[in-house]
Parts: C-alpha cells; structure tokens; sequence
C-alpha cells in the first residue's frame, strides 16, 4: 500500500490527527485505572485516504490522564479499536437536519470519543426533560473533562466494567496539550461525523479573519421563569440549565448558529469552513451546547454510529517524516495534491 508524507500539501483533514509514533500507552493517576489504560496504545494509530474520505484508527484512549471518576463510574476506559470514515470535501444537509444522537456523534484529533450534551436519561423516564450530562455527571468527569460509558456487553476487566472514554465539554487536556491559549486562534480539536472540523474556544472576531481573537460565543441562554411541575409533566424549578429543555437558541446572541457553528476563516482554512466550536462562557466553564448542537449541520457519515466502516482498496497511509511524493501523485493525480482552502 502507497505511503504519503506530504503533510504540507495536503488538507487538515489528513494531516491533524495525533498519530501514536513511539507507542504511547494511555495513564492514570489512580494506580487502578492505570494498571488498566497503560496496556493501550494512546491515540490515532493510522490514518489512510483517498480522493474522497479520510479514514481513522485509534484505541479512543488518550496520552493524557484519565481518571478518578468520583461518582462511582463502575466502568474504565478500554481500546475501542475504533475505525471512522471522514469526507474530505463535506457538504451542508439541505432540509430537515440530523439530531446527534447519544453516543459518538464524532472524533477528537486523538481519537477519543465527542458526545452530545445528553447523559441517556429523563425526568421520570417520560422521554422529555433531557438530563445535562455535564451537570448531572459533574462529579463524574476526571480533570481532563472526560469519564468513560459503560459499553453494553462489553463485560469486566478486573474489578472494571469495559468502558467508552468520550467527552461531552471542551477537552482540556487535548487542548492544553496542542497548546491552545486566549491569545490566539484556538487549534482544530476534531472533527463531527458529518466531516467539518470542532475548533476550541477562541477565534476570530469576524467570521472573514478580521478582528481581535475573541472567545467565540454560543447563541443559545437559559429560558426565563419556571419549569412545569411534576404534576404538568416537568421537574419544576427554575430553568438552571440542568436539563437540554432549559436552553434556547437566539439568533442574535453571539457567534454561532444552532449547530453550534458557523462559516468563517481559520488558520488550516483561509479560504473558510464551516466549522463547530467548543464553547466556553466568560468564566472559562464549558457553554451549552459545549460541542456540537441537538443537530448536525452536514450530511452525516453514518457508517460511524454503527462501526460498519470498510476501508476501500484505493486508499493511501498518511505517514509522518518519510517523504514519499510520487506514491500519492500515482495514485490520487496532481490536482488532488494541494492544500485545501
């Protein structure tokens, strides 16, 4: 199979992935959990392409820490041995768009699991009054913002349940280790399943490039007033955002759309993208709808939520630092070769 490592001409669809290069197993400061993530690669493991989609192994466990779960998490992060199918050239879904279902609605650039806001559960189990994940499972998240689901199943290993690590806020630990700063454009963090890429929580002013690097504000806020009672229906109390059901989404506030994005220019797309941001408020804590909205903005790979993806026989390895031109030349032409704007 070809081999490509030419990063500099090719798009950040291909190029961003944190590839496992040294064999990086995944840590713990809780001796338990480390026992445990330590027998894992970290990371992506390999990334192919072709003219049309890129495709993604990794384990889904990070090289940062994970862990403790202080809310009595039976489960553990565990290699998912994930493969995801990504379009290069993504496209918006005209007409009735696609909820973001629960599980992964997408991948960060280390492979780890993006999840909705939703944690799978209701008020009374009514399917309505959508509990927060972020704060009903609070106590739950490690410091890196993330906690594994148990996987259905799945089984134990030692004292563990066999777990999914995913997060459904911003990644402080990935973004802390691509060097992510209010200073400047906040890097690409992953991508959704409908192939546009999650920015973290600072941008460009302007949606041009023009303008201050600003923290890009999410246009959804908490409802005024009071929820329905239990005896209407609902679980009373004021609207403090511990329910999906307590946001609502004005077009005038902020930067984004409903999607939690919007089109504007980056520095791996100075030509413009539609992108997702990863949204704080001002006091740094994680904004509503923290990733990616209730809907996708795109045409959904579906063959993700499933993990049917087949990789095609036409693809070629993405490999860093062992220049290789002529392979991808062959086998892609000259006019795929260029950066992405």
């Amino acid at each position: 199979m070809p081999l490509s490592t030419v990063g500099d001409t090719l798009g950040p669809e291909i190029t961003s992935w944190l590839i496992n290069s040294d064999e990086t197993k995944g840590s713990s400061t809780d001796s338990g959990i480390h026992a445990v993530v330590s027998q894992y690669d970290a990371n992506v493991q390999q990334v192919q392409y072709n003219a049309t989609d890129v495709y993604v192994n990794a384990t889904g466990v990070p090289s940062y820490d994970v862990g403790p779960w202080l809310d009595g998490n039976p489960a553990v992060a565990t290699d998912r041995d994930w493969l995801f199918q990504l379009p290069l050239d993504p496209s918006e879904k005209t007409g009735t768009k696609t909820t973001t279902p629960l599980g992964n609605i997408g991948v960060f650039v280390n492979g780890v699991a993006i999840y909705n806001a939703q944690d799978a559960q209701s008020f009374n189990n009514q399917g309505v009054w959508y509990q927060n994940a972020v704060v009903f499972e609070e106590d739950g998240m490690d410091i890196a913002l993330g906690h594994p689901s148990p996987v259905q199943g799945g089984g134990n290993i030692g004292s563990y349940v066999v777990g999914q690590y995913h997060h459904h806020q911003r990644p402080v630990s990935l973004l802390s280790q691509l060097g992510d700063d209010s200073a400047s454009h906040s890097p690409l963090v992953g991508f959704a399943f409908d192939g546009f890429p999650v920015y973290g929580p600072y941008g460009y002013d302007n949606s041009d490039g023009t303008g201050d690097v600003v923290r890009i504000e999410s246009g959804y806020q908490l409802r005024a007033g009071l929820r329905p009672p239990p005896p209407m229906g609902g679980p009373g109390a004021a609207f403090d955002g511990s329910y999906i059901e307590d946001h609502e989404y004005l077009e005038e506030l902020g930067h984004l759309d409903e999607h939690n994005g919007r089109f504007g220019v980056t520095p791996e797309y100075p030509g413009g993208i539609y992108h997702y941001v990863a949204t704080i408020d001002a006091t740094g804590e994680s904004a509503y709808p923290y990733i990616i909205g209730p809907e996708y903005y795109g045409v959904v790979q579906t063959n993700n939520l499933d993990q049917s993806v087949v990789v095609p026989g036409d693809v070629v390895i993405y490999q860093v630092d062992v220049p290789e031109p002529s392979a991808i030349a062959l086998l892609l032409g000259i006019a795929f070769i260029r950066r992405r704007v």
